[in-house]
């Protein structure tokens, strides 16, 4: 059953709306926009319940009338859908879904048409309980042809095949149901992808049509691989039995229960002794499956070598005589090289545009020796700068020197007169 959350969280699904949507919608025949709009809100919630909800139906390609009505029930407000019904007519008419009772039965493209055209109008259940037809499966397009696509891959990596043995697989590593695996081989079979001869399953594949086997070499390879899977898969139950009664047998030694340890022993023995003679068997049956193989890929190996040969035979053949062609083209040669010695006696004498040529080589030749042997002369070499604080600072000294011995000698000469005159005075201290 989908989460009730799941159809209350839908924004159609309003709680004003909830009694309109899970009537039969009789009321709204006088008013089609309603009725419209609740079909529209139904096809909505049904494909978005598969993607939100995928664990809850049993296929992934198909509603099951069946349980459909139960799953989009609302048992705490006491809803169940009675309009479903009118909802799968509509998308059954828009080829959204495809009643399986109509999908398994091939009319070919051109009485599908017709069909759908001019046949009757299909109707899923009744429009007043709303019931939906017993036993019928609305296969889902889309889902469908995404995963006959996926099957396809699959089985073009493990062709042939037993049905119970693709059954298997493909429910292991795929997640299908053996419905969902029977309508997806029906699709791949009408696209002549696979041909499903009996109870074998094997890929239509252009790349090893030249590899020619009977009907009944196929069914021995496809049972070859089965037999191979069932007896991996009954050894290794029978090896976890094996180390179940070990663990078993030494359980009861412990407690001293011999008795019973003994008789679980001796089972152990036995079932040891089954299980290393069924893998035996197995091995030979996988060792001949992978020589099968081994041949099947020789096979094709020497077929594309022989197709590709004759090929290259072809080819070689309609390379011709290849001396002759040789001896034409070197002809041909030996003309234009006759050809070119012609043209060029016919050009004009150019002496005159040589010889200055040659005249303005010469000069350009002296200039550049010129030019070098300028450049070879030594450079003069500059004076030395004095460094501005010894070799400036030493001679203002000298000249400072000379300078004040100068004034002083002068200095000397005026005060000696001043110097008499005050001796002088001295002496003659009274005037006269």
């Amino acid at each position: 059953m989908i989460p009730e959350k799941v159809i209350l969280q839908d924004p159609q699904f309003k709680e004003s709306r909830l009694e309109s949507l899970y009537s039969n919608f009789n009321h709204l025949k006088e008013n089609p926009e309603g009725l419209e709009a609740n079909v529209a809100a139904w096809k909505s919630l049904l494909l978005d319940a598969r993607n939100k909800c995928p664990d809850q139906f049993k296929d992934k390609v198909a509603f099951d009338s069946d349980s459909l009505v139960d799953q989009f029930s609302l048992p705490s407000k006491g809803l169940v859908p009675k309009g479903l019904n009118k909802v799968i007519d509509q998308l059954v008419q828009e080829r959204v879904l495809v009643p399986f009772s109509q999908y398994q039965q091939d009319k070919g493209l051109l009485g599908r048409v017709v069909g759908w055209v001019f046949g009757p109008r299909y109707q899923s259940g009744n429009d007043n309980s709303g019931q939906l037809r017993k036993g019928e499966r609305f296969v889902i397009s889309s889902e469908l042809s995404k995963w006959s696509c996926r099957l396809g891959s699959y089985l073009s990596n493990n062709s042939p095949l037993v049905k119970d043995h693709l059954v298997d697989l493909a429910s292991k590593d795929l997640g299908l149901s053996r419905f969902d695996i029977e309508c997806c081989l029906i699709c791949l079979e009408r696209e002549r992808k696979v041909a499903v001869e009996g109870d074998v399953v094997r890929v239509l594949d252009e790349s090893q049509q030249d590899v020619q086997l009977s009907p009944e070499q196929v069914e021995s390879i496809a049972t070859l691989k089965y037999s191979i899977y069932k007896m991996t898969k009954y050894n290794d139950e029978t090896e976890k039995r094996v180390h179940e009664l070990e663990a078993r047998v030494r359980e009861y030694v412990k407690k001293n229960q011999m008795i019973r340890a003994k008789s679980e022993l001796k089972i152990q023995k036995a079932l040891s002794a089954k299980l290393q003679k069924s893998t035996q068997g197995l091995e030979n049956l996988v060792l001949l499956l992978y020589k099968i193989e081994e041949n099947n890929n020789n096979i094709l190996v020497v077929k594309t070598l022989e197709s590709n040969s004759k090929i290259l035979k072809s080819m070689n053949e309609q390379v011709g005589d290849i001396a002759s062609v040789v001896q034409e083209v070197r002809e041909e040669w030996d003309r234009m090289d006759e050809l070119s010695e012609h043209l060029g006696a016919l050009t004009a004498d150019d002496s005159s545009i040589d010889e200055e040529l040659e005249l303005l080589e010469k000069e350009e030749k002296e200039k550049t020796e010129k030019e070098k042997e300028k450049s070879a002369e030594p450079e003069p070499v500059p004076e030395p700068v004095p460094e501005p604080d010894k070799e400036v600072e030493e001679p203002a000294a000298v000249e400072d020197a000379e300078a004040d011995s100068v004034l002083l000698e002068r200095f000397n000469k005026l005060k000696l007169p001043a110097k008499a005159t005050e001796e002088k005075e001295l002496e003659n201290p009274l005037p006269a």
